[in-house]
């Protein structure tokens, strides 16, 4: 299996496999008489699944056997020591166990992933490829392929037959490793400071990379970390290779610094809060001037609708890679086409128009998910502070804009530049997703109106399946307490 040593492309692996779990929830409409959906779903040991198997289940227990592939999304999925999938196994969710047979590649987007020393793992390459919070290989347990984990931590107390690929913070190895290792991990002199997940059974190591005095590594070892480890002598069988990184800030470790180090943290924490607010404003500014109702409007779907409009982001984000692939297999079909009856120059205008199509696609949506999202939800809390702060309304609704812009930029930047890693990491995340999810609903009600607009007259009542749109920024100022009953017309008192 191909290597994947530097951070970015173990993000392609990472949206490689979020595109696969995004393709699911269609395929599982397509084939929902092959599956199971419920609380708690068993497939008893005397039953033989000859398909691949679909299923929404908050518990999946495999006693029997599926000659097919394992698809599906749920809290948790026990592969008994009974159980049988022949194929593969896609799972969104959890905690994935495996005890029993498997015969091809495991692939697992959630908490955790147990491969236990019961487990019969099938084929000579059978690799496991996880983007996952802790994943780990017991004692006696036998992985025949690679290990390709973008997460937080590994632990490997049993055996891998093949290569090791890892981009975190903690990789433990105490068992045997057949081929070699890439890793990229944490500061071991730092702790991890992480409560652990009682619902999953998860306690979290301390970073680094720990490599036991008694294990056995049989290929190369190459590390990316802040600082360097001693490996006992003896366990690497090929050449170790060590890469020099820099540590995120840490505010927790600010008191064993010295007054230059406490210096420097501050300042990089000031330029970063600088950066990212200048970088938003200028991204909103232009916005608010040219079409307000694309910032205020989600805006307001963050602060009243949070939930769905993170589920919406959530969704948005799934699908989007799948619908790049089909617009990029379409373009390749659409060239092939051309192509086979002779039409040269049309292929290179329609390749050159198809790929400015793709490139707009995949470039709309990162702006959407690292620059809107997040000036959506800065508006968001800008809104809330100014609000509070200045409680009688401005009569300009551009200047209310731009102040709340200003001010809710300049503390998203503060909160997310925390020097603490999973709390700035966690926020960015989240608030992405929210904000991506709060434009994709304004534009699903802006489409509908749009949609009506064209069907109806102007004096027609909305269609029925038309979503209700929340109150805008200005009209939420306008419902404020003394600002009915007032004139036909009347906007405040001059200054005068």
């Amino acid at each position: 299996m191909r290597k994947l040593t530097k951070p970015h492309t173990r993000w392609l692996l990472a949206l490689g496999l979020l595109l696969a779990l995004g393709l699911l929830g269609a395929a599982s409409r397509v084939e929902a008489s092959d599956g199971m959906r419920g609380d708690r779903c068993v497939v008893a040991e005397d039953e033989y699944i000859v398909e691949d198997f679909y299923f929404l289940c908050r518990i999946l227990e495999v006693r029997g056997t599926i000659d097919g592939d394992l698809l599906g999304i749920g809290s948790e999925v026990q592969i008994l020591p009974t159980g049988t999938v022949t194929g593969d196994i896609w799972f969104a969710g959890g905690r994935l166990r495996v005890e029993g047979t498997v015969g091809d590649d495991i692939h697992f987007a959630g908490v955790s992933v147990l491969i236990s020393d019961k487990a019969h793992i099938l084929g000579d390459r059978t690799d496991l490829v996880a983007l996952a919070l802790n994943v780990e290989i017991m004692l006696d347990a036998y992985l025949p392929g690679d290990l390709l984990v973008y997460g937080y931590q590994i632990e490997v107390n049993g055996v891998v037959g093949g290569d090791i690929d890892f981009g975190g913070e903690s990789l433990t190895i105490r068992g045997r490793v057949g081929g070699q290792i890439d890793a990229s991990v944490g500061d071991w002199r730092r702790d991890a400071d992480l409560p652990g997940l009682p619902l999953y059974n998860v306690s979290f190591n301390d970073p680094g990379l720990i490599i036991a005095e008694d294990a056995f590594i049989g290929g190369d070892v190459n590390y990316q970390a802040p600082s360097r480890r001693p490996i006992p002598p003896g366990v690497v069988q090929g050449r170790i290779r060590y890469e020099a990184v820099i540590s995120q800030p840490d505010i927790t470790n600010i008191g064993e610094a010295d007054a230059a180090a406490r210096a420097r943290l501050l300042r990089d924490y000031a330029s970063r809060v600088l950066r990212d607010a200048i970088t938003l404003a200028l991204i909103g500014a232009p916005l608010l001037l040219l079409w307000p109702d694309f910032i205020t409007q989600p805006a307001q779907y963050v602060r009243r609708r949070t939930i769905p409009a993170v589920g919406w982001g959530l969704v948005a984000f799934m699908l989007a890679f799948p619908f790049s692939l089909i617009l990029i297999v379409l373009s390749l079909i659409v060239l092939a086409l051309l192509l086979t009856i002779s039409l040269e120059q049309l292929a290179i205008f329609a390749g050159a128009g198809m790929l400015i199509g793709n490139l707009a696609f995949i470039a709309g949506f990162g702006f959407l998910l690292l620059f809107m999202g997040r000036v959506v939800v800065s508006f968001a809390i800008g809104y809330l502070v100014y609000r509070f702060a200045f409680p009688r309304p401005d009569r300009s609704a551009l200047r209310r804009a731009l102040w709340a812009l200003a001010v809710g930029v300049l503390v998203y930047a503060m909160l997310t530049n925390v020097p603490l890693p999973p709390l700035g990491l966690i926020l960015e995340l989240v608030t992405a997703l929210a904000g991506v999810g709060a434009v994709a609903m304004f534009l699903r009600v802006w489409f509908y109106n749009v949609r009506a607009a064209e069907a109806t007259p102007a004096t027609a009542a909305p269609l029925p399946s038309e979503p209700a749109p929340v109150p805008s920024f200005a009209d939420e100022y306008a419902s404020l307490p003394g600002m009915d009953n007032l004139p036909e017309g009347f906007t405040g008192f001059d200054d005068d």
